[in-house]
């Protein structure tokens, strides 16, 4: 089940492109979703956010117009927490470790089909279990007959920032 409370930027300055992958996007169920077409307005948006965004899809080559490495932008700015950057080029999201999931930033040949972004949203939007929930003494006593732990850890999500 999709996290519908992820903040996402799409920056190509292709019209196209930005609405097939809104759309695609539309269909794995995120709706919060800024599409840009230049990378002033990128860095604008990035700069004035009150929250961080969770994900960055972006064209490479919209920023190096401006003269600048993408990569790099996403790797230092704090406002972006994952980032799936490809050239203006059928292509595979690589597989990434669990352990390495903390800020995921992957470059691709091209524009990712609908296979590929479905990939990369499994890889950063993964529920993280909490744990589970005791009860409380006075319910977890030993009574004459014996309760059934609940375990809520499946239906207990945290995000991480």
């Amino acid at each position: 089940m999709p996290n519908k409370c992820m903040r996402i930027l799409i920056a190509d300055e292709h019209p196209s492109q930005r609405l097939q992958l809104e759309k695609m996007l539309n269909a794995l169920g995120y709706y919060r979703i800024a599409p840009v077409d230049n990378f002033d307005d990128l860095q604008r948006l990035v700069q004035c956010a009150l929250q961080p965004f969770n994900l960055l899809i972006g064209n490479i080559d919209l920023a190096s117009h401006a003269g600048v490495d993408l990569a790099r932008f996403c790797r230092v700015s704090t406002q972006i927490q994952h980032a799936l950057l490809y050239h203006s080029q059928h292509l595979k999201v690589p597989a990434v470790a669990q352990s390495e999931r903390k800020a995921v930033s992957i470059s691709l040949p091209k524009v990712p089909d609908s296979e590929a972004l479905e990939s990369f949203m499994s890889i950063i939007d993964l529920p993280v279990v909490v744990g589970q929930v005791a009860l409380p003494p006075g319910l977890s006593g030993h009574s004459a007959y014996p309760r059934q732990r609940l375990n809520f850890a499946q239906t207990v999500f945290s995000r991480s920032s």
